[in-house]
């Protein structure tokens, strides 16, 4: 049921619509029954999959929170989780090459082998809806509570609820049980987080559903055929690439927001500019913050951090974002992403650290070359998102490179629009006590807005491109 559907508007109307209508000790379990329902649209095996993940959390909390194997056995049990349903096809692909049998590495092949072996039609592994998110969360909550961060006991439902959080469930933020544990309660709205909520909620609509749908009609038609488009047109589309990323997701996050404001719910803010970063690690520090902070403290502390000297520094930034990588997707692209970005950070902190200067310290020339600089090798290392595979990602940045002859971008004009609108939005992102409007005009406003974007929507339903992670 994707967010800008004709039927998640119904479910969502009749869900707010009963939810507030509810005595407060109802709420909770009224908001578990309705993300189980949302869920199971998608399929109810993968709602009963999730359930039993979530009871054994549960069930290794209750009776093994003092056991000094709690931590592995109960980390271990997630991570296997999500990595036979992830990683099934990686790991058998990888076992394929190393034996040598190729029917390892062709997915319809495997299928086959096992439906016979088996004795079960149709053998496939399907990535159950959300795996990757609800996988961190239940990670955190587990470590936060053997630590002694999380107090109160933690029974059944008050995990259930902190995991089945339907505006979150789709693509995050991935929260912290301490983001929204003490808001289940006894949940309250008052008339300017109506006004928040449908105003965030009409912005990412805005974002997804009429700004990135014009330009996907320009960048995806690349994407379909990069060996056929110049140099030229496959350079501005790593740099559209770049915005339609950032109105994509952050539009996803502003919708899951909104929604969660109007149940009563503040969730975590997970972009605050991004581009306009100054550096390799401050650009980490505002894309996907939720997914960075969790990578800070759930594998590069837990690694060492920055204990340990340089060098070690170094390595734990390239095992953590090169888990981070696989997290995103089980193939040599993602990895490869997740490891230059993990080399980045490592080669900008040995820098400071050891004190090296490559550029003279001239007012704005340094800040002008030093953010070129980072924007290019990031956006470059996008391409692995779009391209199918390694070799591909490769010979379109070898394209690149040579500036090689080929078929022009198509349609850039939606693509500058979108530069704008995406300028905008960090603007507001980076100074928001600047564009702070007074309750009253966001009142008289949100109508005339809401009118506009509704007009302005085009047919169909595209996927969130971080959806499929």
């Amino acid at each position: 049921m994707n967010f800008t559907s004709l039927e998640f508007l119904f479910f969502f109307c009749l869900v707010f619509l009963v939810y507030w209508n509810l005595p407060d000790r109802w709420k909770k379990f009224f908001l578990i029954l309705s993300s189980g329902f949302f869920y199971a649209f998608a399929s109810w095996k993968f709602l009963f999959h999730l359930i039993v993940v979530v009871s054994i959390n549960w069930f290794f909390i209750r009776f093994f929170l003092n056991k000094k194997w709690f931590l592995p056995v109960s980390i271990g049990f997630n991570v296997l989780n999500l990595a036979f349903f992830k990683y099934f096809y990686f790991f058998a692909d990888l076992l394929g090459i190393f034996l040598g049998i190729p029917e390892f590495q062709n997915k319809i092949s495997l299928d086959g082998i096992l439906s016979k072996s088996l004795e079960w039609a149709g053998f496939e592994v399907v990535l159950p809806l959300t795996i990757s998110y609800y996988t961190f969360q239940l990670i955190s909550l587990l470590v936060d509570k053997k630590k002694g961060l999380i107090q109160e006991d933690l029974g059944f439902l008050k995990i259930a609820s902190y995991i089945f959080l339907f505006p979150v469930m789709i693509a995050g933020p991935i929260l912290r049980y301490s983001d929204v544990s003490t808001q289940f309660d006894s949940p309250k709205m008052e008339k300017e987080d109506m006004v928040d909520g449908l105003w965030l909620v009409v912005v990412g609509l805005f974002k997804k559903s009429v700004v990135t749908a014009l330009m996907s009609g320009s960048i995806f038609q690349v994407f379909a055929e990069t060996s056929s488009f110049s140099g030229q047109a496959l350079l501005s589309t790593i740099y559209f690439f770049a915005i339609y990323l950032y109105l994509d997701f952050s539009g996803l996050t502003d919708l899951a927001r909104g929604m969660g404001k109007l149940l009563g719910f503040t969730l975590p803010q997970n972009f605050k500019a991004p581009f306009f970063f100054n550096g390799f690690g401050d650009f980490w520090r505002r894309w996907h913050l939720t997914f960075s902070f969790w990578i800070r403290d759930y594998l590069y502390i837990p690694l060492g951090g920055s204990r340990s000297g340089t060098l070690r520094t170094c390595f734990n930034y390239l095992v953590a974002f090169g888990l981070g990588g696989l997290w995103h997707g089980a193939n040599l692209n993602y990895l490869t992403w997740g490891a230059l970005t993990g080399l980045y950070l490592s080669a900008e902190r040995a820098f400071k650290d050891w004190n090296i200067k490559l550029i003279p310290e001239i007012p704005y020339v340094k800040r002008t070359i030093t953010y070129l600089f980072v924007l290019h090798i990031y956006i470059v290392s996008w391409i692995l998102f779009f391209t199918p595979d390694f070799s591909s990602a490769v010979a379109a940045v070898h394209r690149i490179l040579v500036w090689a002859p080929g078929v022009n971008f198509p349609n850039m004009e939606p693509c500058i629009f979108a530069f704008f609108v995406a300028l905008f939005f960090h603007c507001v992102e980076e100074w928001p006590e600047r564009f702070k409007v007074d309750l009253r005009w966001k009142t008289i406003l949100l109508p005339i807005v809401w009118i506009l974007v509704l007009l302005a929507l085009p047919t169909g339903n595209a996927d969130f491109f971080y959806g499929q992670f």
